[in-house]
C-alpha cells in the first residue's frame, strides 16, 4: 500500500470550514423555554413521528454539507497515493517534465512480438497522459550524439505526435549525455519542480557511471550565485528487470586462401555470445546475394567470442557478401545476426609478351623465365599470357590486353610505337620494357620517345657475362643497392627475404640519361647508383623500364627466387589491380566521404533500403575531383552511381561501401542499479521503475478528481433534501 501525499497541503486549512455547518446545526437545535398550553398538547403528540423524520433529514444535510466542504478543500490540496518505493521528491506540486526515450539499436531487442522500444513508447505515452494540466513537458529521442531539447511547454499534441511517430534507430546511445541535455532543457521552465523520466533498457554500455549527475541550471535572470538544482530522475525499465541474452556477428575479415585457388578467399566471422549460457552448434552461413556459398557451425562460450572461417571461390571484381547466424530462440536482437562485407577480387589479366629473342632452346629464349613466372600454375589462372615474336606482334591487334611486355625487342616501327602510345595514354594499358642485345639506345629513344621513363644512354659491361672473376679474382658484377621497399612491387619481401634480391648479380645494363620532365622514379638501383628499374606515368597508363635482361644473358636475377614475385607484382601493378581495394567499412551514424574518379561526378548514393541519400558536396576548385559526404543511418551495402561528363549514369561497384553496427549495442547486460542510483544522486532523487505509473514520481495515483466528484454529489444531495 502506498502513502498519501498532497501537492498543495496549504489548502488543507480549508477543512476548518467544516465547523460552520456544525455550528449552524447546533444553533438550530437550541430548545425554547417550554410554556404549558393545553389546547396545543394534542397537536404536538400527533406530530411526534414527523419530528423524528425531520431530525434525520437535518443530520443528513449536515453530513452532506460537511462532505461538500471537505471534498472541495481536499481536492484543492491535490492528494495522491504514492506507489511503494517511489522517489522521495523534494518538490511537491507541478513539475516540469522531460520524457527521454532510448531509441538506440539495443531497443530493437525483440521479446515475442513486441520490441523494447515499442513498450517504452507505450509507457511514455501513458506517462504523458497522466501529467497534470499545469505541468509542462518536453520529449527527446536518445540515439547517437545527444542533441539539445526544446524547452518544456504545454503543447501536449506536439509532444504526443513526436512519441507516436518515433522509431528506433541503428545508432548507439549515450543515455548519460541525454539526461544531462534534458536537465539543461528543464532549466528554461519557470516551474519549480523538475523531473526527468527516461524509458530505456538499462544497458550498461549506454550509461557512464563516472560522469557527474544531471543538474538543472538556474533559470534565466536568476540572481548570481544561484546553485543548480538536482532533478527527480525516474528510469523506466523497458525490460522489466529481465536479462536480455543475445548472440551477434561483431566482426568480419576477408583474406586470400591459396588452397582454394586464385580467387579463393577465407571469410572469418567473429561471433559474440552475450549471455550466461554457452551456445553449441550455432549455424553460420556465407551468402553472396541470394546464393549460399558456405555453411558451418560454431560453439561460443558464455560471455565470450569465437571465430568461424568459411571458404569460398569468389567471382572477379567488387564482391559484396554477408555472414549470417541463425538463432533458435524466440527473442533477441535480429539486426546484429548478420554483417556485410565487400572484397575486391583481382580481375583476370590478359598479358601480351613480345619475345624479341626467341630460341628453339627454351632456356635461352628471352621470354622463358617470364612465361614461367606468369604460368597459370603460379598465378592461379588469374594471368593469361600470350607470347608473340616481335614480327607477329607488330601486325597483331593489341586491343583487349591489360599489360604489354617488350622483351629485348628491336626498336619497333613508328606505327607500332604510336599504337602503343595510344593504348597506354588513353586506355591505361601497362607497358613493361626490358633490354638486351637487340636494343640500340639511340634507335630506342627515337622510336619510343616519351614512352620511355628516361632516355637510354649507353650499354655498360660491369663484368664478364659468363660470371667468371677477373684476373685478380674479384667479382665485378653489379648488385642491387637501393630498393624502394615500400613500393607495391617490393612490399612482398620480408626482412629475411630481402637478401635473395640484393644478392642478384648483373653483368651488363644500360645507363640512362637524365629525365627532362622529372616525372620518373627509380624503384631499384645498382650499387653504383645507376637505375635498374624505373617507373613512369604516360597519360592513364604506367610504364616500367628494366635496364637489363629478363633472361640470364646479362644477369642471374631470373634464376633467383626473388625474380618471380617482382615480375608478378609488376604485371599486377601495371594493370592497376594492386590498388584495387574495397573501401574500408564505416560505422552506422558516421558520415562517409566519396570521391569520384577524374572526369566523372557522383550522381547518387543509394542506401541499403534502395532510396537515394542526401548528398553534401564538398567545396573545391573546378579542377578538383567531385567529392560528396553522405549520412549512413543504417547498416548494409551503399551503392554509388557515377555520371561521366556528357555520359549516362552507371553504377560504380568499386566505390560502394558497407556500414556496420556498433558492436557495443549487441551487449545488453544491465547496469548495476545501486551504482546507477548513486551516480544520479542517491535514492532521494533517483528511482528505477517498471511502468508509467511509477514514472509519475511523487504525485502517484491522483485522488482529487474523485474528491471533486464526491463534492458534486454532496451538493446535489443537499439541494434535493432542502427542496423537500
Amino acid at each position: 500500500m502506498g502513502r498519501l501525499v498532497f501537492a498543495h497541503p496549504a489548502y488543507l486549512w480549508g477543512l476548518l470550514a467544516l465547523s460552520l455547518p456544525i455550528l449552524v446545526h447546533l444553533f438550530n437545535r437550541r430548545r425554547p423555554r417550554p410554556l404549558a398550553f393545553g389546547a396545543i398538547e394534542f397537536v404536538l403528540r400527533s406530530q411526534q413521528r414527523r419530528v423524528r423524520r425531520l431530525r434525520l433529514r437535518q443530520i443528513l444535510l449536515l453530513a452532506l454539507r460537511c462532505l461538500l466542504i471537505a471534498g472541495v478543500a481536499l481536492a484543492l490540496s491535490r492528494p495522491s497515493i504514492e506507489p511503494r518505493g517511489a522517489q522521495a521528491s523534494v518538490a511537491r506540486g507541478p513539475q516540469a517534465t522531460a520524457l527521454v526515450v532510448d531509441a538506440s539499436l539495443s531497443m530493437r531487442y525483440r521479446r515475442g512480438s513486441q520490441t523494447l522500444f515499442g513498450r517504452a513508447r507505450s509507457e511514455a505515452l501513458a506517462a504523458l497522459e497522466r501529467l497534470g494540466p499545469d505541468e509542462p513537458a518536453t520529449v527527446a529521442l536518445c540515439a547517437g550524439n545527444p542533441a539539445p531539447l526544446p524547452a518544456p511547454g504545454f503543447d501536449r499534441v506536439a509532444v504526443r505526435n513526436v512519441l507516436e511517430d518515433a522509431k528506433p534507430t541503428y545508432l548507439g546511445s549515450d543515455l548519460t549525455g541525454c539526461l544531462a541535455a534534458a536537465a539543461r532543457a528543464l532549466g528554461e521552465s519557470p516551474v519549480a519542480g523538475k523531473r526527468i523520466v527516461a524509458f530505456t533498457d538499462l544497458a550498461a554500455h549506454s550509461l557512464r557511471l563516472d560522469a557527474p549527475p544531471p543538474l538543472v541550471p538556474p533559470p534565466p535572470g536568476a540572481p548570481p550565485g544561484t546553485q543548480p538544482v538536482r532533478p527527480n530522475v525516474v528510469l523506466v525499465d523497458a525490460a522489466q528487470g529481465s536479462e536480455l541474452p543475445n548472440a551477434a556477428v561483431v566482426a568480419t575479415a576477408v583474406q586470400p586462401a591459396a588452397s582454394l585457388g586464385a580467387r579463393g578467399y577465407d571469410v572469418i566471422a567473429t561471433v559474440a555470445n552475450h549471455s550466461a549460457a554457452a551456445i553449441a552448434g550455432l549455424p553460420v552461413a556465407l551468402r553472396i546475394g541470394q546464393q549460399t556459398l558456405a555453411k558451418g557451425f560454431v560453439d561460443v562460450p558464455a560471455h565470450g567470442t569465437a571465430k568461424k572461417t568459411l571458404g569460398a571461390v569468389l567471382p572477379p571484381g567488387t564482391v559484396a557478401g554477408r555472414v549470417e547466424i541463425a538463432r533458435a530462440e524466440g527473442e533477441g536482437l535480429d539486426e546484429d545476426d548478420a554483417q556485410e562485407f565487400t572484397v575486391e577480387v583481382p580481375r583476370d589479366l590478359r598479358v601480351l609478351v613480345v619475345d624479341g629473342a626467341p630460341s628453339a632452346l627454351r632456356t635461352r629464349d628471352e621470354a622463358f623465365f617470364v612465361e614461367a613466372a606468369l604460368a597459370p600454375a603460379r598465378t592461379g589462372g588469374r594471368v593469361a599470357p600470350t607470347v608473340l615474336d616481335a614480327e607477329a606482334a607488330i601486325n597483331a591487334p593489341l586491343d583487349g590486353y591489360d599489360v604489354i611486355l617488350l622483351l629485348d625487342v628491336i626498336a619497333p616501327p613508328k606505327a607500332f610505337s604510336e599504337k602503343l602510345r595510344a593504348l597506354v595514354s588513353h586506355r591505361g594499358v601497362g607497358l613493361f620494357i626490358s633490354l638486351g642485345d637487340h636494343v640500340e639506345p639511340d634507335a630506342y629513344n627515337d622510336s619510343l620517345g616519351d614512352l620511355l621513363p628516361r632516355p637510354l644512354h649507353l650499354i655498360k659491361t660491369a663484368a664478364d657475362p659468363s660470371g667468371k672473376a677477373d684476373a685478380r679474382g674479384a667479382d665485378q658484377a653489379a648488385r642491387f643497392g637501393v630498393v624502394e621497399w615500400t613500393h607495391p612491387l617490393f612490399r612482398v619481401f620480408s626482412a629475411a627475404d630481402r637478401e635473395g634480391l640484393l644478392g642478384a648479380r648483373t653483368f651488363k645494363y644500360a645507363l640512362l640519361r637524365p629525365d627532362p620532365s622529372g616525372g620518373s622514379r627509380a624503384l631499384l638501383s645498382y650499387d653504383d647508383g645507376a637505375p635498374a628499374l624505373v617507373e613512369g606515368q604516360h597519360g592513364q597508363g604506367r610504364v616500367l623500364l628494366y635496364t637489363s635482361t629478363v633472361s640470364h644473358a646479362w644477369t642471374d636475377w631470373p634464376v633467383r627466387v626473388s625474380f618471380l614475385p617482382v615480375l608478378q607484382q609488376s604485371v599486377s601493378w601495371l594493370a592497376g589491380s594492386l590498388e584495387e581495394r574495397a573501401p574500408l567499412p564505416s560505422q552506422v551514424g558516421n558520415e562517409r566521404t566519396v570521391v569520384a574518379p577524374q572526369g566523372t561526378r557522383i550522381a547518387a548514393v543509394i542506401g541499403p533500403g534502395g532510396s537515394p541519400l542526401p548528398l553534401r558536396r564538398e567545396k573545391a576548385s573546378p579542377q578538383a575531383q567531385d567529392s560528396v559526404s553522405v549520412p549512413a543511418p543504417q547498416p548494409g551495402l551503399y551503392r554509388v552511381q557515377l555520371q561521366p561528363l556528357g555520359g549516362a549514369v552507371r553504377d560504380e561497384p568499386a566505390l560502394g561501401f558497407v556500414t556496420r553496427l556498433d558492436p557495443k549495442e549487441s551487449d545488453l547486460r544491465r547496469v548495476d542499479e545501486a551504482e546507477l542510483k548513486a551516480q544520479l544522486g542517491g535514492a532521494g532523487s533517483a528511482q528505477v521503475a517498471s511502468s508509467a505509473q511509477a514514472a509519475e514520481g511523487a504525485r502517484g495515483t491522483p485522488l482529487w478528481g474523485s474528491l471533486l466528484l464526491l463534492g458534486v454529489l454532496a451538493l446535489l444531495g443537499e439541494g434535493a433534501l432542502t427542496r423537500r
